[in-house]
């Protein structure tokens, strides 16, 4: 499973590089052709507009895989360590439970809406909106993963998304 874990976090992670590149080649491009050249694409913004929507939903489910999504932990430090696993358990089903409806009314959004075009790239939205029901499934699954390493004792294994360099906060 941890080989599984790592090949899919390399996956992710690059393919967040790729769209988040693709963005910044696109906002150039835009840019220069804009205020150069004097030409606006209406569907070259719209792109931008789903690349950051891209970058938005798989960068988030990359942060949950590295424990880096939002979280308050000032209530669960002042715990005893007796309460600590118990409190995990919660957080993580209460994440689970709430992507498995997530997931639901993603489906059930997209059956309604999916069939109407973009304005400037002229493709079903079913297309775009799909990002909502992974990203649910791709947080669901690593927030399994997590619970069954919290039920079996062991660590997770270390994210590989992060950088080997990055400053790590005390």
């Amino acid at each position: 499973m941890e080989k599984f874990l790592e090949r899919f976090d390399r996956l992710l992670t690059f393919w967040c590089v790729l769209l988040t590149g693709a963005m910044t080649i696109a906002v150039i491009t835009l840019v220069f052709s804009r205020y150069v050249l004097g030409i606006t694409f209406i569907w070259a913004e719209e792109s931008i507009s789903v690349l950051f929507y891209a970058t938005t939903y798989f960068g988030a489910a990359l942060g949950v895989r590295c424990d880096e999504h939002i979280r308050i932990d000032y209530f669960t430090s002042k715990m005893p360590p007796s309460l600590e696993r118990p409190v995990k358990v919660l957080q993580i089903v209460v994440v689970i439970l709430l992507q498995v409806f997530l997931l639901r009314v993603g489906i059930n959004w997209i059956a309604k809406v999916g069939g109407t075009l973009t304005p400037g790239l002229r493709i079903p939205v079913k297309f775009l909106y799909v990002m909502f029901p992974v990203n649910a499934v791709i947080v669901t699954f690593y927030e399994s993963v997590r619970l069954v390493s919290l039920f079996r004792g062991k660590k997770l294994p270390a994210c590989t998304g992060r950088a080997e360099n990055e400053i790590q906060p005390v």
